[in-house]
This record gives structure tokens, C-alpha cells and sequence, in this order.
């Protein structure tokens, strides 16, 4: 079982989570009924990682089918942190946050 909240922080790399924007779960809102509060999760706003960690700390399944977790994105001072759906398994990554040189190709640049 995955958790949100340690993806986040995992791919922030020991810097600052500065803010969050939590959305829908994967396709179609599936599987929210297996997220405690779901439905009172303030989505679509910014707000800052104290509050959306008591609403993104839950276990789920990555493996395949639609994904179980919501979507987000995660900002710290050098990563935009996201979570991926890919051939079915779901998973976190990161994009730098200003451009520089980096591998594209390479996870987290």
C-alpha cells in the first residue's frame, strides 16, 4: 500500500513543501469511497502542506487499474511534484520548477 503524503515528501528531497493543490481522484472520481473525508477535501485552491497532509494521509493500492489516490501537485523551491498514471500503475515524479539543465528522460531531471 502507497500513501500520498510519503510520496510527497520523498520526491521533495528534504526541501520545504511550500504549498498544495489536491484534486479529483483518477478517471471518473473512482475509488473516493475508500478515501476517509473525501468529499470535504478543499480541492482546486492552494493551500499549504500542514493542511493538506490530514487530507492526503491514506493508504491505497498503485497498482493497475484507475487510479486510487487523488491527484496533486506538490511545490517546493526547485520541484513541481505530481502523481502519474502510466500503463495502468500509478506513480509520484517531479519536473524541475525553473528551467535548467537537466535529462528529461531521468526522473526528477
Amino acid at each position: 500500500m502507497e500513501n500520498l503524503v510519503e510520496w510527497v515528501e520523498m520526491e521533495a528531497d528534504g526541501e520545504k513543501i511550500e504549498a498544495v493543490v489536491i484534486g479529483e481522484m483518477g478517471w471518473g472520481d473512482y475509488g473516493w469511497e475508500e478515501v476517509p473525508g473525501y468529499k470535504e477535501q478543499p480541492k482546486s485552491v492552494v493551500i499549504s502542506w500542514d493542511e493538506a497532509k490530514k487530507w492526503l494521509s491514506y493508504e491505497f493500492s498503485d497498482g493497475y487499474g484507475a487510479p486510487k489516490c487523488n491527484a496533486i501537485y506538490a511545490w517546493t523551491k526547485s520541484w513541481v511534484i505530481a502523481i502519474s498514471q502510466y500503463d495502468g500503475s500509478t506513480s509520484p515524479f517531479r519536473v524541475p520548477r525553473n528551467p535548467v539543465t537537466c535529462n528529461p528522460m531521468m526522473p526528477g531531471g
